[in-house]
């Protein structure tokens, strides 16, 4: 089996546009001056297993392979939540 290497991605900064079925995402990125959207991107396995949720309009960082750029990963979520905005609770 192949290491992955370091280089095989980018990572950039977005915004999410559209929040699809199955915790994935539609994510607006700029790389170099050009802007595109990225058509699916899945949240990274660290951000499900904390459930950090990721709402529409969330700047995020997204990882892009170099092999297939029409999807991403998305590894941080930088944009601060609100006071007010209601939170989801964990059922017990």
């Amino acid at each position: 089996m192949e290491k992955k290497n370091k280089k095989d991605f980018v990572i950039v900064e977005g915004v999410v546009t559209e929040v699809l079925t199955g915790l994935k995402y539609k994510v607006m990125v700029e790389y170099q001056g050009i802007e595109f959207e990225l058509q699916e991107c899945y949240v990274a396995g660290k951000m499900r297993k904390n459930f950090i949720q990721i709402e529409k309009g969330d700047r995020v960082k997204v990882e892009i392979s170099l092999y297939d750029i029409n999807k991403g990963r998305i590894v941080y979520r930088l944009t601060e939540r609100k006071s007010g905005d209601p939170q989801l609770s964990k059922t017990e």
